[in-house]
């Protein structure tokens, strides 16, 4: 038999062979590995990955938006309205009628940021502190008994009596501004607590009283059996929201008494009687030009009111057409001290209104100082600014007669938080 075999150094050869054929695969294989995982990422991963959406925002139109339920009224700001100014009538009505409001308004979406309620916007939003959507539009006169949404609660105290009936003696115009002196220092009802208090409380919303006679208080009330039209007071209180950050001031006058707190601070008094100088018939040309400040005026007078703090000489004075009396005796209507509020926030009010018998009458206008253009009294060219109100309330313009200034139908609204 005949064996064949390689000798030794062709053994040795082949198996080196071998070894780099092996290595050689391998080494193919493993290169053939990447290219393809790389042909497959660059297809699979670079070249079909899709790009990310682009996110595009439409503003629609005003028209296009769905109706909200939150309407909203107007604010004069740069252009004079039409509304005629309030003429003047000799014969004497009530104020306290109610009429409905004429409102313009459009339907817009309200910010959840009070303050962003821009200037020419009304608020009619719920503040999260006991304001709802609706204000209301009762309020007009001395009140309603009916508590409004958005009103103001009064109480009325009679001076000439005790709370059981029998006479306190108070009797002059002197007495009872003693009275409201110290009343107002710090606005305690426990100084007032001893005189006969009515038994119903009443819910107001502005305060406009065109020559009323002085009993409609006590008749209000529910306690015209028990009280005279004379030597009376009724103290409105309340908290309301700034419906817009600025300065402000209050105007008007009052057939007796007008005092108001704002904030804590005595920011108006004024009418026949002055309650912060402890002062009954504040009147005639003497007073006239203490406030104005005036050559020749009367010195020792001015002192007493700069004391008193509100009516620092030289004060703003505004005369109507429709406030002759009060142009002729008082001057006119009077700027109170300004005060500064910020949008959205809350701010404790008082208003006391008093009458020493006769006939009431008063009005409480409110200005902005800056940034508004009023319409004009045609007769003196004063400014005709909006009451200051806190629901949607107004008197009827058809209605009114007497002494009171006019007042612009249009105007901010400071609603009344629980």
């Amino acid at each position: 038999m005949l064996h064949i075999r390689m000798t030794q150094a062709a053994d040795k050869a082949f198996c080196l062979q071998k070894k780099r054929n092996l290595l050689a695969a391998s080494l193919t294989a493993c290169l053939c590995i990447s290219i393809g995982g790389l042909l497959l990422y660059t297809i699979g991963i670079v070249v079909s990955t899709p790009e990310e959406p682009e996110l595009v925002a439409y503003v629609t139109s005003d028209v296009e938006a769905p109706p909200q339920d939150h309407p909203v009224t107007q604010e004069r700001m740069m252009s004079p309205p039409s509304v005629a100014p309030i003429p003047s009538h000799a014969s004497v009505l009530s104020a306290d009628a109610v009429s409905e409001v004429a409102i313009a308004s459009e339907d817009i979406e309200m910010p959840t940021n009070v303050s962003d309620l821009g200037q020419s916007l009304e608020i009619r939003v719920d503040f999260g502190t006991g304001v709802g959507k609706d204000l209301g539009s009762n309020g007009a006169g001395f009140g309603s008994e009916q508590a409004g949404a958005s009103t103001l609660t009064g109480v009325f105290y009679d001076l000439k009596q005790t709370r059981n009936g029998a006479s306190t003696g108070i009797a002059s115009q002197a007495q009872y501004i003693e009275v409201f002196n110290k009343f107002i220092r710090n606005w305690d009802h426990q100084i007032l607590s001893k005189y006969f208090k009515s038994p119903v409380k009443l819910f107001a919303s502005h305060f406009y009283f065109p020559a009323t006679p002085s009993e409609e208080a006590a008749r209000a009330y529910k306690c015209a059996d028990k009280v005279q039209g004379s030597y009376w007071v009724a103290v409105y209180s309340g908290k309301v929201v700034a419906p817009k950050t600025g300065r402000f001031r209050f105007v008007g006058s009052a057939d007796d008494i007008m005092v108001v707190n704002f904030n804590g601070e005595n920011v108006f008094d004024f009418g026949w009687s002055q309650v912060s100088i402890n002062q009954p018939m504040t009147v005639g040309k003497v007073w006239q030009e203490a406030l104005l400040d005036a050559p020749g005026a009367d010195k020792n007078l001015q002192r007493r009111l700069r004391q008193g703090g509100i009516n620092v000489p030289p004060v703003t004075m505004y005369k109507y057409a429709t406030t002759e009396s009060w142009n002729q005796y008082l001057g006119g209507n009077i700027a109170g001290k300004e005060f500064s509020v910020v949008a959205g926030k809350v701010y404790e009010i008082k208003i006391l209104l008093a009458d020493n018998g006769g006939v009431f009458g008063e009005a409480l206008l409110i200005e902005e100082i800056g940034g508004t253009i009023y319409q004009k009294d045609p007769k003196y060219g004063s400014p005709i600014f909006p009451l200051f109100r806190t629901n949607y309330a107004l008197p009827d313009p058809t209605k009114i007669r007497g002494t009171v200034a006019p007042f612009d139908p249009l105007g901010l609204v400071w609603p009344v938080v629980k």
